[in-house]
């Protein structure tokens, strides 16, 4: 379940857009709803080849680019350290490849995942001092590195810092700090990935953003999509020019890549879920010196070589991955405690490092809510958290930091190294800082308008063309199409996907709804439906179609309030957690409460339901009592089934918001003061 949210639509600015630009309704009124109304604003949003800001009004970027052209002229040593992720592969790949254009005396240095962690450390400084290294140049890291930057200097290493994540309350003492999330920075635009800010750096370095967009926007684009920032402003300049790019890019290793990994169009979904993941995979599970290698390759043979690879190990992780989701819904599905918790921290020693953090991700958005996983068997274990929209998983890490080696991230995403020995007082430590909130932010899918099925066309599809490249900051529009019938559904490709004709009005639509089978989707013909859907162009016998895709469905607001079923889930959990809010009086389920849900139970023919379906159809089901019944909610369901449970009237389990439920012949009356959950919840109630 998700919380809808709808843009707010100025309709009397989409007029003043139309009449002013001479703009399509539904162009006008997507641009409203990004924000983007001034002329200079429009133009430059669709516009291709837009001129960057200075790289100078950065802060440090003076003091960077004086070192760095004294260290060129004189031949020292320059080290540009990266990070094993794709957007500091494409970071290092920037810097490196320009330092050597220019002649410079330059290598490169990313540390191992897995034995060395992310950033720089002390070991790897004196490997570079002792081959004679005076410079150490980062990027995408080195923020948080006060201690390792103060022995570089000790050892007559200069560092200069380039980086994009969150500081530290105080700054490494370098040369320069690149960043523009610094507290005293000035600069208009701040929001660039590593590569990015690699990109200002050769800028700034070249005195000529022509030529080094030309060369170096497609590498720029790569790290920038694929380290989700906001694609707006600079970033949206970015990609756009390194689109372009690479299509016609004469990197011998990106081609190959393209051609390995399937790609057709190069589109920003095309490198999100393509290119990048396959230059992730070299760093999650050998080495990212694979993908470098194969970013500055000028030989056909050893790039086919390392493409090749990296598909391969790409393939990998995926299996890995599926592996580790598949592990935690097991622990999650056999530990309450975890399950229930604002933020499930799930530790195994069998779990490869460089893999969690994508895991975490899909778990988080499976389950609505933060996710933290940690991994390893020494004694410093490495984690990766990631986050719903609302709640900074990092700040709430740097809460405990106490219980932490190195640690860092932004409000989406987190990174940190831990003792095993502290992982339980971690846990405990993260999830009272959660539980101070009255609520967690809910996970919600973000809609742009409501649209009249009579008013969609081909031609929309091609007028969102212009707003791409898409991503985070720019999402794909999603539109919903609220208060449709049901009428048929039909499986497709063996049950894989769904075909959904629903009606509204005089209008007939098909909607499609991809990798949900039948007994996955728990609504039936004739229910009255909310559907989020995105909207593609396709061609059929040469005729050009509109299709709807679905990206999640609800019932219609009128009928049940699935907000108000998610918050009461929240209630459940944190009752369960042992924190008890004084509103619980309130939710005390009743004998009648119990009667509805377990009649409904024993005569349902399903067993899978989504938390929503069981709530509206055990309230449909109490109306049409001889005798109707105000249903019970969706925080008393789960109180009763958890009762039943312990008293073997039912076998259940719920996985995220979707509840199986098993009901086994019973003999006899069951006294429901048997339950220990009962007699807890009555004293609770009392004590409330």
């Amino acid at each position: 379940m998700k919380k809808w949210t709808f843009s707010e639509l100025n309709r009397d600015m989409v007029r003043k857009l139309c009449s002013l630009y001479g703009l399509p309704v539904f162009t006008a009124m997507l641009l409203t709803i990004r924000g983007i109304t001034q002329r200079e604003d429009i133009e430059r949003f669709f516009a291709v080849g837009n001129e960057l800001d200075s790289p100078m009004d950065i802060k440090d970027m003076d003091k960077a680019v004086e070192r760095i052209r004294n260290a060129v002229v004189s031949y020292e040593r320059i080290c540009v350290y990266g990070d094993y992720d794709c957007d500091g592969i494409t970071a290092t790949a920037i810097l490196y490849s320009y330092l050597e254009s220019v002649c410079a005396n330059v290598m490169y240095y990313i540390p191992d995942r897995n034995t060395e962690g992310y950033g720089m450390n002390i070991q790897a400084v004196d490997k570079l001092k002792s081959e004679g290294v005076s410079l150490i140049i980062t990027v995408d890291n080195g923020i948080s590195a006060i201690e390792e930057t103060d022995h570089a200097n000790s050892i007559g290493i200069d560092v200069v810092i380039t980086d994009h994540h969150k500081p530290l309350d105080i700054l490494p003492r370098a040369v320069a700090v690149v960043n523009p999330h610094r507290s005293d920075e000035t600069c208009k635009f701040r929001n660039y990935c590593g590569a990015g800010i690699a990109l200002k750096l050769i800028t700034a370095l070249e005195g000529d953003e022509f030529s080094i967009m030309e060369n170096y926007s497609d590498l720029a684009a790569i790290g920038t999509v694929a380290d989700v920032v906001p694609l707006e402003g600079e970033n949206r300049d970015i990609v756009k020019a390194g689109i372009v790019n690479i299509e016609n890019t004469e990197r011998i290793g990106l081609s190959s890549l393209i051609e390995d990994a399937g790609v057709g169009n190069i589109t920003s979904g095309a490198i999100g879920f393509r290119i990048g993941p396959r230059i992730n995979a070299a760093g999650r599970l050998a080495s990212p010196y694979d993908a470098l290698e194969l970013i500055l390759s000028e030989d056909e043979e050893r790039a086919k070589e390392k493409s090749e690879l990296l598909c391969s190990l790409n393939s990998k992780r995926q299996e890995i991955e599926a592996k580790i989701i598949e592990k935690t819904d097991d622990i999650l599905k056999n530990d309450p405690e975890t399950a229930n918790s604002r933020i499930p921290v799930i530790y195994s020693e069998e779990w490869n490092p460089g893999v969690i953090g994508i895991a975490a991700s899909r778990i988080s958005e499976k389950y609505g809510k933060p996710v933290i996983l940690i991994a390893g068997n020494e004694e410093i274990c490495r984690a990766s958290g990631r986050s719903i929209a609302g709640f900074s998983i990092v700040d709430a890490v740097f809460a405990c930091s106490e219980y932490l080696e190195k640690y860092g991230g932004h409000p989406m995403a987190v990174g940190f190294s831990i003792k095993r020995e502290n992982i339980k007082p971690f846990v405990r430590a993260i999830n009272d800082y959660a539980n101070k909130l009255p609520y967690m932010p809910l996970a919600e899918i973000k809609l742009d308008a409501s649209l009249n099925p009579e008013t969609i066309t081909v031609d929309m599809a091609d007028m969102l063309k212009e707003f791409e490249p898409f991503g985070c900051g720019n999402p794909k529009p999603v539109f919903g199409i609220t208060g449709a019938v049901l009428d048929k559904i039909t499986p497709l490709k063996d049950g894989k996907h769904l075909r959904l004709s629903v009606s509204k009005g005089k209008s007939r639509l098909s909607l499609m709804y991809f990798f949900t089978t039948l007994q996955e989707f728990s609504y039936s013909e004739g229910d009255l439906l909310d559907f989020a859907v995105s909207l593609e162009k396709n061609e059929y016998q040469g005729k050009e179609n509109i299709s709807l895709i679905i990206k999640d469905v609800r019932y219609n607001k009128e009928i049940f309030d699935t907000e108000a079923a998610m918050y009461e889930l929240q209630d459940y959990e944190l009752y369960k957690s042992g924190v008890c809010k004084k509103e619980i009086r309130g939710k005390y389920p009743t004998r009648d409460d119990f009667k509805i849900l377990y009649t409904f139970l024993k005569k349902d023919a399903r067993e899978r339901y989504r938390a929503d379906v069981l709530a509206y159809s055990v309230g449909r089901f109490a109306s049409k009592l001889s005798t109707p019944l105000k249903a019970p909610s969706i925080f008393k369901i789960m109180i009763i089934l958890d009762i039943m449970q312990e008293l073997h009237l039912a076998d259940y389990r719920r996985m995220a918001d979707v509840i199986y439920v098993h009901i086994p012949q019973a003999e006899g009356k069951v006294d429901l003061r048997a339950s220990e959950i009962y007699r807890r919840l009555e004293e609770d109630i009392r004590n409330a």
